[in-house]
């Protein structure tokens, strides 16, 4: 009888997530505490997957990082107008500003036209201090000038380096400003944050419905139904303006998000014909590589370029790194020469996470692609250890006035990937001569106050953690002198290597004022020149992101632009159904 229950189970998943309904059945490893909080208090990656479906933006990216209109009329530029910058006298920006018109058949989803009214409250609310956002920042500079009912002005005062690649978010003012000010009124010179905080969750849940789904959307689909640690569904807004190529009903009608908290069965659902894809918070990479031996023809697997950079930092700070020449750009150049990161990749990765050789994401427009690629070179590795005094000791170890070149090599305990990286390169430092030792701590102190931040005491010469970057979003902020953390700045900051170049420092000011996308590459290019020679830390790879979908999924993509194949929402359907296949995964 059991087994008769998990075949019925099993076919009626196999028959709600194919084509015969027109559905699309997604599984995530996540379930997000709410959806379509327009500004975001829950940042969850799979909250903003999934806000993806039901949200819309005035301009987005594409898997390519080119801009779109959503719901402006078109994207504003230089060229076109839209985009304005206002110099002063010494030639310096003082201003920037994106004019946006809204298309005349924006509605939100219980089809109230979309105005400018509803930028403006959004910003009004990000902008006030009782309301929980993780950033406010660059919006805490902007002020919106209404031109007509569905024309703005968004002006930036002190400029905004990226004004054109991004503009506000929007609330429905229309159902949501009576609650605003029922908030407003609660919480004025409240000075007990808890208290502010319950009256922000008032104001939230005052949008959504009984069953937490919210009550107006902007977005191709909107909610119908949450089934708590089960399923969410949405199905087509009727009243989302963009429209795919050729028939709608050719296109997918409804999105049901299945949460599986356990990868290992997420895994299993897949292999089972259970779900048409993953979302981009699912699978680990080994599993994704077990998926992929399995494909046979049924799904396909990929590993899409991500913004999450693999890199270890040299501690130049200190006595003891002066002792070990650590703060020597040569001894920097002969640790990487000394390691075969294209064999780690290999082994571990099976060459699908890309060796790096600058901190700037490959798929960003500032990346120098001719950058110096440090190849293990051992011989060349040599040489520099030789320049710098250190020669082989009876036990092969190099030493120099005595001292043995021996590092401390640490990382975030439990991480299982990391830690046989570590061992590789372990192996491979030790051939050319360089003793390391293995000391991981936990996430809580290795990123802790007493660690990474205070690198001058030498309880670190080599640390391997990841940064996320955004390629759109790139300041070159990580290496700048004002972020090397010292007890005069009270050890702010996350320049840990405790690099500082005059010449970088320079370029990286003036590539904070540069508005021209040309000039800030050219900026770019040299900025990473200096950074390969120098080497502050040692690159390895930017990470991939699996996933997987069933053949004949047309449009369900994303890159490290987009970063959730929810970007192109509207688009998304069966090739058997007539969906035309507008983006190809790459």
């Amino acid at each position: 009888m059991k087994k008769t229950l998990v075949l019925s189970a099993l076919l009626l998943g196999m028959a709600l997530a194919g084509p015969a309904n027109n559905s699309l059945v997604v599984g995530t490893s996540q379930e997000p505490p709410n959806i379509y909080d327009p500004w975001n208090t829950n940042n969850l990656a799979v909250t903003s997957e999934i806000n993806g479906y039901m949200g819309a933006a005035l301009i987005a990216p594409d898997d390519d990082g080119d801009l779109y209109a959503d719901i402006a009329t078109a994207v504003p530029t230089l060229a076109n107008g839209g985009y304005k910058v206002v110099k002063n006298a010494a030639g310096d920006v003082v201003r920037n500003s994106m004019t946006y018109s809204i298309r005349k058949d924006a509605k939100w989803s219980d089809g109230t036209p979309i105005k400018v009214a509803d930028f403006q409250f959004w910003l009004k609310v990000v902008n006030d201090d009782r309301v929980p956002v993780p950033e406010r920042t660059p919006w805490n500079r902007a002020k919106i000038t209404a031109v007509d009912g569905d024309t703005f002005t968004v002006t930036y005062e002190p400029p905004y380096l990226f004004a054109d690649q991004t503009g506000p978010g929007l609330a429905p003012s229309h159902i949501m400003s009576a609650s605003w000010n029922a908030f407003d009124n609660a919480t004025k010179n409240q000075k007990d944050a808890k208290v502010v905080n319950e009256e922000w969750k008032k104001f939230i849940s005052a949008f959504t419905t009984a069953r937490n789904l919210p009550k107006v959307v902007a977005g191709p689909f909107r909610p119908t139904s949450w089934r708590s640690g089960n399923s969410l569904t949405m199905t087509r807004n009727p009243n989302y303006w963009r429209k795919p190529k050729g028939d709608l009903n050719n296109y997918v009608q409804t999105v049901t998000y299945r949460f599986i908290p356990n990868t290992n069965t997420l895994k299993v659902n897949v292999l089972s014909g259970q779900l048409d894809a993953i979302s981009a918070v699912s699978l680990t990479f080994d599993q994704a590589i077990d998926l992929q031996r399995s494909e046979r023809g049924k799904f396909k697997t990929y590993f899409v370029p991500g913004a999450i950079w693999e890199h270890i930092d040299v501690n130049a700070r200190g006595t003891k790194a002066k002792e070990l020449d650590l703060d020597d750009p040569r001894m920097r150049q002969a640790l990487l020469l000394s390691i075969d990161r294209d064999a780690l990749t290999k082994a571990l990765f099976q060459g699908k996470q890309a060796v790096s050789n600058s901190w700037v994401n490959p798929i960003s427009k500032l990346y120098k692609k001719n950058v110096r690629d440090y190849n293990q070179n051992v011989a060349q590795a040599r040489q520099l250890f030789t320049q710098l005094g250190w020669t082989p000791g009876s036990d092969g170890i190099l030493q120099k006035n005595g001292r043995k070149l021996a590092l401390n090599f640490s990382t975030t305990a439990g991480n299982s990937t990391r830690e046989r990286v570590q061992q590789i390169l372990q192996d491979q430092w030790k051939k050319v001569g360089v003793q390391v030792t293995i000391q991981n701590y936990p996430a809580s102190v290795f990123f802790g106050p007493d660690m990474l931040s205070k690198g001058q005491e030498g309880k670190w010469d080599l640390a391997m953690y990841a940064w996320t970057g955004n390629p759109i979003f790139e300041e070159g902020n990580l290496f700048k002198a004002e972020s090397i953390p010292t007890a005069a700045n009270g050890y702010a900051g996350q320049n840990y290597s405790g690099w500082n170049d005059a010449e970088f420092n320079r370029l990286h000011k003036q590539a904070q004022t540069e508005f021209s996308l040309p000039e800030r590459i050219k900026l770019f290019d040299r900025m990473q020149t200096i950074w390969s020679s120098e080497l502050p830390a040692l690159p390895l790879y930017y990470r991939v992101n699996p996933y997987t979908k069933v053949t004949g999924l047309n449009n369900y993509t994303f890159s490290a632009y987009t970063l959730y194949p929810s970007w192109n929402a509207y688009q998304i359907g069966w090739a058997s159904r007539g969906a035309a296949e507008v983006n190809k995964q790459k």
